[in-house]
């Protein structure tokens, strides 16, 4: 049985894999670009299964971010030259080492006197990152875990060596029989150098001050050298640490060890082994080299052989049961394995090729590597200082400058298009921000019209949610109606808005899949994002909401949601009760349509400021008070966040609408709740 295709379905098409490889690259290349116009001298390394193009199951987002006026170096007379740290290797384990810190630059609370020498505590460093991120994060090995922006994702700060360490010297002599890695990819790696993160040997007496050599750029550069069979093979081997063995034995193994067994397996076996319709032989030799090492409590690093990697993981009590395990899972092969880790629907024979379509174009569409390549564009853009989106030639050189280190293909496109929404956003910010006769506003006005227009391209409302506020901004109501209702009148049957309605997958697999299209085209049809309200662009948006923005970063809303609110808003201008009362019918009705508290909250509230605008005080106050229900079973800081917009719209309902023994005694019992 060729399983390719299932595969393919659970873990990624060839396609799909590379796109996900490219968001990483491309978002580690924006990062990069923010800390550079921020004047930061740091440089960021996607890392992690993300970055190599895994998304299945529970993908690791690391995140590694390297000081770029500061090295290790392997040689006492760099260090003094140029104040750098001195890589001391270590005695107990060649995985590790000391740094010392030769000329005493760093601050005395990263450093450690042993022998009377300065070196630099991979502990205290961790502790001095952490109170330097701020919020509610914890130390987990090397990196500090938390929810950094929206996401859950870990950060390592590390620092990047100036030379390959001389105890990985055997991996660029290494005979290699099958000719990989490369020479010409090995000389690529060791150009690109490696790094140390602050963890130390658990059996050293210096473990709280020692720093182990990694090599996360290297291994993802092998990792993209891969061919797919060998990419679907890695994902089995995880998917079988992570579904079988884990359930027997946590914390044993980890997804590192099921990478290191790829490698060397794919350094002993000639390249056209790895090939479709081989994959079962595939995944077999790669279980019988991690029965090897567990059977010889000897894993060694692919890059340091002398470091056995799982010295303190197996031991005589749980190996005979693990090596069970690794057979049982390598008599029964694909199907077992897949049956055991409860995936084996794949496997249905009524399976089509349209719902495999279906559920890739999903999962990419609504994947963390795309959201998170949004985030991070529109973090570029809405970070640029007024000045320079004002003086407009900055703006636009930073912006072309951003454009052209996209990729240039579908993908890159699309990233384009977000990009360009946010800075439509940031120059709407600026041009409402600026007094009435300022010089600049004209330009800015000029500068915006062709791209807004652009930005209808990316998805299905973004860009027209943007024009549609715009217009509403400036007083072109009617225009504003105009974009609103051709969004409306364009909105697909089909729309792909992760609400996983069966109706709607069942009509987008009969129009959009099994029809060629690329993932650009089917995005501009089909994809709907919820729309991002940014307290950076605050003058960008309708006064009404600004109390709601204020209170975060960014607040997420639902597409039709904030289309009824605008449309409603238009109608209050207008004066057309009719309308008005039907488009705010429209806002209510959606409110059954969506799931979640987050999205219910957002929209009740909307209709509470509707209610509000149009001076009816009591009606808001029971849709505003209905929010602050639902806000209370949201975990922090939502719920703060929204309690606290809530009380300040009631504040202002009722300082304008109540008498003052009305206004004590409500507050009172506001704040009681």
């Amino acid at each position: 049985m060729d399983f390719s295709p299932r595969l393919s379905y659970l873990f990624g098409t060839e396609e799909y894999v590379v796109m996900r490889r490219q968001l990483a690259l491309l978002r580690e290349t924006m990062i990069n670009h923010l800390y550079r116009m921020e004047e930061r001298n740091l440089y960021t390394i996607c890392s992690g299964s993300l970055g190599e193009g895994v998304a299945y199951p529970k993908s690791d987002d690391d995140v590694m971010i390297c000081e770029t006026d500061q090295r290790v170096v392997m040689t006492y007379r760099e260090a003094t030259q140029r104040g750098d740290v001195l890589m001391v290797p270590s005695e107990y384990s060649p995985g590790y080492c000391l740094l010392l810190d030769v000329k005493g630059s760093h601050q005395e609370t990263c450093t450690q006197i042993i022998d009377e020498k300065p070196f630099l505590s991979s502990s205290a460093y961790k502790q001095f990152f952490l109170r330097s991120v701020g919020q509610s994060a914890h130390i987990h090995g090397p990196c500090i875990s938390g929810i950094f922006g929206s996401a859950e994702g870990d950060l390592a700060r590390c620092i990047s060596c100036s030379s390959w360490p001389d105890v990985a010297t055997e991996w660029l002599t290494r005979n290699r029989l099958y000719n990989w890695p490369s020479t010409e990819m090995s000389h690529n790696i060791v150009q690109k150098g490696c790094h140390v993160v602050p963890v130390g040997d658990p059996d050293s007496p210096y473990c709280n001050h020692e720093w182990r050599i990694s090599f996360s750029v290297a291994e993802r550069t092998l990792m993209h050298s891969f061919n797919h069979t060998q990419f679907l093979v890695y994902n089995l081997l995880r998917l079988t640490l992570k579904r079988i063995i884990e359930k027997s034995f946590p914390d044993v193994l980890c997804s590192y060890f099921m990478k290191t067994t790829l490698f060397h397996s794919a350094e002993k076996t000639p390249k056209d082994f790895w090939r479709e319709g081989h994959l079962e032989s595939c995944f077999r030799t790669c279980l019988s080299v991690l029965y090897d090492y567990v059977d010889n409590i000897y894993c060694p690093n692919y890059f340091i052989p002398g470091y056995n990697m799982i010295k303190r993981k197996i031991n005589h009590t749980n190996r005979r049961e693990m090596l069970d395990i690794i057979k049982t899972i390598h008599n029964i092969g694909i199907v077992g394995t897949l049956q055991l880790s409860g995936e084996s629907h794949c496997l249905d024979a009524t399976l089509s090729a349209k719902v495999m379509e279906y559920k890739l174009d999903t999962e990419f569409m609504f994947s963390a590597h795309l959201r998170k390549a949004f985030i991070y564009i529109e973090d570029v853009f809405l970070s640029l200082p007024h000045e320079a989106v004002v003086s407009y030639t900055d703006c636009l050189s930073t912006f072309f400058r951003m454009l052209s280190e996209c990729t240039q293909n579908e993908l890159g496109n699309m990233i384009r298009y977000r990009g360009i929404n946010s800075y439509c956003l940031r120059m709407m910010h600026s041009l409402f921000s600026l007094p009435k006769n300022n010089k600049h506003k004209y330009r800015l006005y000029e500068t915006l019209k062709p791209m807004l227009t652009t930005g209808f391209r990316g998805d299905v409302t973004t860009g027209k949610l943007t024009m549609a506020t715009y217009m509403y901004m400036v007083g072109k109501t009617e225009s504003a109606l105009y974009v609103i209702q051709k969004l409306l009148s364009d909105y697909p049957p089909y729309a792909m808005d992760g609400s996983r309605d069966e109706l709607k997958m069942i009509t987008y697999i009969d129009y959009m899949c099994g029809r060629g299209y690329s993932i650009e085209y089917k995005a501009r049809r089909a994809y709907v994002p919820y729309y991002r309200l940014y307290s950076r662009c605050l003058n960008a948006f309708p006064h009404s909401l600004k109390i709601l923005i204020s209170k975060s970063n960014y607040i997420l809303i639902d597409p039709l949601t904030y289309t009824y609110f605008l449309q409603s808003l238009c109608y209050v201008q207008l004066r057309d009760l009719f309308l008005l009362k039907k488009s705010t019918k429209c806002l209510i009705n959606r409110i059954d349509d969506l799931k979640g508290d987050m999205a219910i909250a957002h929209t009740r509230m909307c209709v509470g400021i509707i209610k509000y605008v149009q001076g009816e005080p009591q009606s808001a106050c029971r849709w505003l008070r209905s929010v602050y229900i639902i806000a209370a079973k949201l975990p922090r800081p939502f719920n703060e966040e929204f309690s606290s917009s809530v009380l300040t719209y009631m504040s202002c309902l009722l300082n304008k609408y109540f008498s003052s023994d009305i206004l004590t005694e409500s507050n009172s019992i506001i704040y009681q709740r």
